[in-house]
């Protein structure tokens, strides 16, 4: 084999691991910017020049060469399970080419070992924790142990249909449909034989995990960035996915209203504030068991829950009922974000959680009491969880203004800064 094959040879392996690396970061939920920046970086670090470039379903890359290109690039999936261990380790492999600890065979080798390693938690254990998260949440918008019990059965179905989905991409979305829609019949049937109690709340709590938090969150990190390509479709499909949520809660309320009434509604038993707290500290514990958190995760994981619970509690304090959506995000985007910092930490770990407990907190249970039919006001209600949307998508992106992400990027730039 002559040298300039040997190079070729190189060369279009480097390149279609750089497309890998590219696809792994993105699955990995990191914003499209920080993917390309990081993939140029590694390109950098072994002599190449590279232009990458990724959307939400879609990643693409180009090795410049004096006398050609190599270009290669590959679709993806639109919503990854999200993997928060695996998402530590590519971040730490995508740190490493570029300060030269790693050639191109033993960064192959590690990307191969991230992209193989198991799970870490059982599925039956993933299970459990998307029920005792749903009750944790049931507690939060105002349920009691009735509603906690039937709030964890609900989440145990929600938890079986997007966990064990995962494997088809075809029915990614549809999952979302079917979840609350089984949710829903399973809330609605436990009002049969149980005493009264809330069924709402307790379909809220259970299904919070379907509500694209992770989507919306991501997609308004893109558009600070000024990634709007990339944000704009992401943003557009959580929307989509919310929609998806609300069409299988109203079908089976329509299905259960052709054979008995819909359940009552039943004014709830809020806990003391002490318990709720306490719950919503526990359901921090089984959320790093549905996110695949490492042990060292499950403290700064827990307490994205419990600032995202204080901070909208002391806006309720000073601004009233509803408290100020953009100041919650905005106090929880900037702690993410100053976490995400350091080496090999994403600022996700702490911003996620914490936006699944804003959205319960501030669109409450409004939505889906809508979407069933109870009251009068279902277009302002509607209006309401847009405006709560977009609100808390500002306070993300005000958040990014005060803390940058650690890997600095310029938009349009072919390479990175020196």
């Amino acid at each position: 084999m002559t040298r300039a094959e040997d190079t070729a040879m190189d060369e279009g392996e480097a390149s279609a691991f750089l497309l890998e690396l590219a696809k792994a970061l993105h699955l990995a939920y990191q914003p499209s910017l920080l993917v390309e920046e990081r993939v140029r970086r590694a390109a950098k670090a072994w002599g190449l020049d590279v232009e990458v470039f990724t959307l939400q379903s879609l990643a693409m890359t180009e090795v410049v060469l004096p006398k050609r290109s190599h270009v290669v690039f590959a679709r993806l999936p639109f919503n990854p399970h999200w993997n928060l261990g695996r998402a530590s380790a590519l971040l730490r492999l995508a740190d490493a080419i570029p300060e030269g600890r790693l050639r191109l065979p033993e960064a192959r080798a590690e990307l191969d070992r991230i992209e193989a390693s198991r799970a870490p938690y059982p599925e039956w254990l993933v299970y459990a924790a998307y029920g005792v998260y749903g009750a944790a949440v049931t507690a939060r918008v105002g349920g009691a142990w009735l509603e906690m019990l039937v709030a964890f059965f609900v989440g145990v179905v929600a938890g079986a249909i997007h966990f064990g989905t995962m494997h088809s991409q075809r029915v990614d979305l549809q999952k979302s449909f079917l979840a609350a829609f089984l949710g829903s019949l399973v809330a609605f049937g436990f009002t049969l034989f149980l005493p009264p109690f809330n069924a709402v709340r307790a379909l809220f709590g259970g299904a919070t995990l379907l509500v694209p938090a992770m989507v919306v969150t991501l997609g308004s990190l893109e558009l600070a960035l000024e990634s709007v390509e990339a944000g704009v479709p992401r943003l557009m499909y959580g929307l989509l996915r919310f929609v998806m949520l609300g069409v299988g809660i109203a079908a089976a309320g329509t299905l259960w209203s052709l054979f008995w009434p819909l359940p009552p509604h039943a004014a709830p038993h809020a806990l003391p504030p002490l318990v709720t707290f306490l719950l919503v500290a526990v359901g921090g514990v089984a959320l790093s068991v549905c996110m695949a958190g490492r042990t060292r995760d499950v403290g700064w994981i827990v307490g994205g829950v419990l600032l995202a619970y204080e901070t909208q509690a002391v806006t309720k304090a000073l601004l009233g009922e509803r408290g100020s959506p953009m100041v919650a995000a905005f106090v929880l985007g900037v702690a993410g974000l100053l976490y995400g910092r350091g080496k090999g930490r994403m600022p996700m770990t702490v911003i996620m959680p914490g936006m699944l407990q804003l959205a319960p907190g501030f669109i409450g249970t409004e939505a889906i009491v809508a979407l069933l039919g109870v009251g009068g006001a279902n277009n302002a209600r509607l209006f309401n969880v847009l405006l709560v949307a977009l609100q808390l998508m500002l306070g993300v992106v005000f958040a990014t203004v005060v803390v940058p992400p650690r890997v600095p990027v310029e938009r349009g730039a072919s390479a990175p800064p020196g």
